[in-house]
C-alpha cells in the first residue's frame, strides 16, 4: 500500500449496496478491505491508495450510489475538521478524497 490513501467507511446498508462495485473498479492492488460484521455504522473500510484514478473512480461510485437513493449522508474527515457533504458534487468529492489523511464516513 502506498503512504497516501484515503479511506472510506460504509454502513452495513451501504457496503451491501456498494462494495462490489468498488471492487471491481478500483484496482485491487490499490486497497485494503477490512469487515467489522459487529459495527453496523463502520461495517466495512475500504482503504485506497490516493491517486487521481483511485479518487476519481470512487467519488463517481459515491456520486452515482446516492443519486440512486442508496446512500443518505456523508461525512467527510480530516484530522480534527470534521463536515456533513450531502450535497457535494462530484468534483467537490473528489477533491475531499485528495486531501491527505481523508476519511468519507458514508451511509
Amino acid at each position: 500500500m502506498k503512504s497516501t490513501t484515503f479511506i472510506l467507511r460504509l454502513s452495513h446498508p451501504v457496503s451491501v449496496d456498494m462494495l462490489a462495485d468498488l471492487r471491481a473498479v478500483i484496482p485491487a492492488d490499490a486497497t485494503h478491505i477490512f469487515i467489522n460484521a459487529l459495527d453496523e455504522e463502520s461495517h466495512t473500510t475500504v482503504e485506497c491508495a490516493q491517486n487521481d484514478d483511485n479518487c476519481s473512480l470512487a467519488a463517481s461510485a459515491i456520486a452515482l450510489w446516492r443519486q440512486l437513493g442508496h446512500i443518505h449522508h456523508l461525512n467527510w474527515r480530516h484530522g480534527w475538521e470534521s463536515l456533513d457533504v450531502n450535497e457535494a458534487s462530484q468534483q467537490e468529492l473528489f477533491k475531499m478524497l485528495k486531501t491527505p489523511g481523508a476519511i468519507m464516513h458514508i451511509s
